[in-house]
């Protein structure tokens, strides 16, 4: 511890001599790094102008370095002609990718050249090139199209149009439509990457010649110009500019596909009428089968076409002047052309997607309206065409052409959910579309509406058949409901629209719903048919008055009004009334059960309405003995009334009246009174009321007729010379009167077969029964001693001669020669 006290002071001493000499080094150091510092700023102050001098040099040598670049550039923009002209020569076949480039440098060298110097040689020259070059790429991209897009064959589109009523040229039935191959499925890759880079280019070297021009301004804007006119483009102030405007390349494949689909369709035309010719050659072939060639519905697309499909030369006299060199218009050609257009619609989309020709959406719906505008324009010319038509040719009664309109109706029905998902691509086809279809729709109203006209009562030709039989009016209109019987919906859509209140932008949804409301149609097209029937009765009760004779003018109602009700229900219109009203039918034939009776009963008139036939019957009808000259004077008097008081209604004055005026009144009728007057109200529900009220339901000859046992009783009195005189006249009046209308009715005709049979049957229940009871009568009456000189028929021959009114001529002729 000792030891180690006494090493302290000596260590202290050197430490302290240590920190004097750190002291005096930090000392020595201090002043030289002061000098050094004061040596640097001198240096530095004696640097600037060097520093100051090599930013300048530095600065020059890049001067002359850009100038250099741009001496060699504008070298360059003078050597370009000569560089690439042997490519622009060449044509972007050899290398599209080296004609690009090569076309670059010429659109860059012309813009120094607009820049710098429009007078030198060499910018006329690169002009030149630009403008040839331009047309060689624009060539080679419609080349490209050409090769790769060719018209749809046209088997296959109608095979896609039509589906299951496609045919083929050789008569077979074409079902597979998946097999047909889509365009932008079948483009090879090598032309599709040719035409994205074509159509790339143009877009980009467009914009930028356009922007530049757009930038510029003055002369320079001047110069642009000429740049812009080279391809293709007119540069106008963006103020100014009007509608939209597509790339070059975009408007050049628009332009190429709206030619190939107009051929497309035409080319469809040719194939459908390539393919009804065929069908009519094989229906001129021995072995050809007929149920391959019934086209009698229509619709169907084999050998003939159904009446009014078809607007042929003779369906266009005098009415088509102004539509020059226009061939047939076959509506069922265009309800295909409809559908087909469709389906080029939709494969342009699909093939445009596929090529990436346009950036967006709005670029692919002007270009899907501009590929369109020819074929629409087209179908819009053809469509007016059928409205026009129709419209000129009801004056003349040509209303079964209304079915070219309703063919073509149908298939706007049917493609009407497809139209919709369309018209979100496409809109541009909305209002053309929409205004087609009300205009087929007004007009299809329009020809219902002057068809019903045309039927109401004195309207139309007052001719009538002599014989009496169905009149042509009668026989066209329910053969024109019939054709429209296959296309209810299309009649019922039309009836109903107003009622509906579509709006025209809700004109295609609406069609949409259409299909899903056949009920509604069926109704509507049922009411249709009752109102055409109703008129059609009237107006053939209306010419009937045509008849000078009653039994002409009734056997004429019966016969139209028993062909009305057998085609309405041949034809299936009756189920479709029966829609509207289910006991119409049942009025309609209520109507004609009680025109056979009044039938029935004017031939009783005819052969007993003497006033003697009377008188012999009285004694059985008085509840008093008959006596005295005095009483028989008196009911001589009444004449006819007792008989004619069972045709008479008591109270109608605006549908029936039956006059049956006896001898002394003139009657130039035979064999007794006569019918002289059959009129009819202008409805025929009201002239059923009349009739039903006109009518007993009780047998005319049990009215007359009286009881069996009176007439046995009066079989015991005597009759003076007066009396048998009068009985002789009775069955000379019979006799007459029997000759008269068998001559009459031979020169009529009852071609219904039940007609006639329902008419022999009433006849033979009347006539007969009367008959036969006058006939037993006569012979217990002493009123001749030579009965057969006045009784010239038994009950079963004056049968024989009723039933052969009823025969058809042919039987009637072979009868009275035999």
């Amino acid at each position: 511890m000792t030891t180690l006290m006494n090493h302290v002071p000596s260590q202290i001493s050197q430490i302290l001599a240590i920190r004097d000499k750190f002291v005096e080094i930090s000392k020595q150091s201090d002043e030289k790094l002061t000098a050094m510092i004061e040596a640097a700023k001198d240096f530095r102050s004696g640097m600037e102008p060097l520093k100051k001098e090599v930013d300048q040099l530095q600065t020059r040598v890049k001067n002359l370095q850009y100038c250099i670049e741009g001496l060699s550039h504008v070298q360059n923009f003078y050597k370009t002609g000569r560089e690439v002209e042997q490519t622009i020569i060449q044509g972007p076949s050899v290398s599209l990718t080296n004609y690009l480039k090569a076309m670059d440098r010429i659109k860059d060298s012309l813009v120094y050249f607009d820049q710098n110097n429009t007078e030198h040689l060499e910018y006329t020259r690169l002009s030149t090139l630009l403008s040839n070059g331009l047309k060689s790429l624009h060539k080679y991209f419609d080349d490209i199209l050409s090769q790769s897009f060719t018209p749809m064959p046209p088997d296959l589109l109608y095979t896609l149009a039509e589906k299951e009523d496609a045919i083929s040229l050789g008569g077979t039935r074409i079902n597979d439509t998946s097999a047909v191959p889509l365009e932008c499925d079948s483009i090879s890759e090598v032309y599709v990457s040719n035409v994205q880079e074509i159509s790339t280019w143009l877009r980009k070297a467009s914009s930028s010649v356009t922007s530049a021009t757009v930038a510029s301004a003055g002369e320079e804007r001047r110069s642009h110009h000429h740049l812009a006119r080279l391809f293709r483009m007119e540069v106008v102030d963006s103020a100014s500019t009007e509608g939209y405007q597509l790339p070059p390349s975009l408007a050049q494949y628009c332009e190429f596909r709206k030619d190939l689909m107009r051929v497309t369709l035409v080319k469809l035309r040719e194939y459908q009428k390539s393919l009804e010719k065929n069908a009519q050659s094989a229906r001129g072939r021995p072995g050809s089968a007929s149920s391959q060639l019934n086209i009698s519905t229509a619709g169907k697309r084999r050998g003939l076409k159904a009446v009014g499909i078809v607007w042929d030369a003779n369906s266009r006299r005098g009415v088509a002047n102004d539509m020059r060199d226009v061939g047939d218009l076959d509506s069922e050609h265009y309800a295909t052309s409809l559908s087909a257009f469709l389906v080029l619609i939709e494969r342009e989309r699909l093939l445009l997607d596929r090529l990436k020709l346009a950036v967006n959406s709005h670029e692919s719906h002007f270009a899907y309206g501009l590929i369109c505008r020819s074929s629409l324009s087209d179908l819009m010319t053809e469509g007016g065409s059928y409205v026009r038509l129709m419209g000129r040719v009801i004056g003349r009664g040509e209303f079964y052409m209304l079915v070219s309109l309703l063919t073509i109706m149908r298939r706007f029905i049917d493609l009407s959910p497809t139209f919709v998902e369309t018209f979100k691509i496409v809109g541009t086809l909305s209002q053309p579309m929409t205004d087609l279809v009300n205009r087929f729709r007004t007009q299809i109203k329009a020809t219902l509406d002057a068809f019903l006209q045309q039927l109401q009562p004195g309207t139309g030709s007052s001719q009538v058949p002599p014989d009496a039989t169905v009149h042509e009016l009668a026989s066209n209109v329910l053969l024109f409901l019939e054709k429209l019987i296959d296309y209810e919906l299309m009649v019922g859509m039309a009836l109903t629209w107003e009622e509906a209140r579509i709006t025209p932008e809700a004109t295609f949804p609406y069609l949409v719903t259409v299909n899903s409301k056949p009920k509604m149609a069926r109704s509507a097209f049922g009411q249709y048919i009752f109102r055409v029937i109703t008129s059609l009765v009237a107006n053939i009760d209306k010419k009937a008055e045509v008849y000078s004779d009653d039994l002409s003018r009734i056997v004429f109602q019966m016969n139209n009004l028993r062909y009305i009700l057998t085609d309405l229900k041949r034809t299936g219109l009756q189920s479709i009334l029966n829609e509207y009203d289910n006991s119409a039918v049942d009025k309609f034939t209520r109507i004609l059960n009680e025109s056979k009776q009044v039938y029935t009963r004017a031939y009783v008139l005819d052969l007993f309405s003497d006033p003697f036939f009377l008188i012999f019957f009285i004694r059985s009808i008085l509840p008093a003995p008959f006596n005295g000259v005095e009483k028989l004077q008196s009911r001589n008097r009444q004449k006819g009334q007792k008989l004619t008081s069972f045709l008479r209604p008591c109270s109608i004055s605006d549908a029936i009246c039956l006059t049956v005026p006896s001898k002394e009144s003139g009657s130039s009728g035979t064999g007794g009174g006569v019918l002289r007057r059959f009129l009819v109200g202008a409805h025929p529900i009201h002239l059923a009321k009349a009739r039903a009220s006109l009518l007993s339901n009780s047998s005319l000859s049990d009215e007359v007729m009286g009881s069996q046992a009176s007439l046995t009783t009066l079989s015991s009195a005597k009759m003076d010379s007066k009396e048998r005189s009068q009985v002789k006249e009775i069955w000379n009046g019979i006799n007459q009167g029997l000759a008269s209308l068998l001559k009459q009715h031979s020169q009529l005709s009852i071609p219904d077969k039940e007609l006639r049979e329902d008419l022999r049957e009433c006849l033979s229940r009347e006539l007969v029964t009367l008959y036969q009871a006058f006939y037993d009568r006569s012979l217990q009456t002493p009123f001749t001693s030579r009965r057969e000189k006045y009784i010239k028929l038994s009950p079963s021959e004056f049968q024989a001669r009723l039933n052969q009114m009823f025969l058809p001529p042919a039987a009637q002729i072979a009868q009275s020669r035999s």
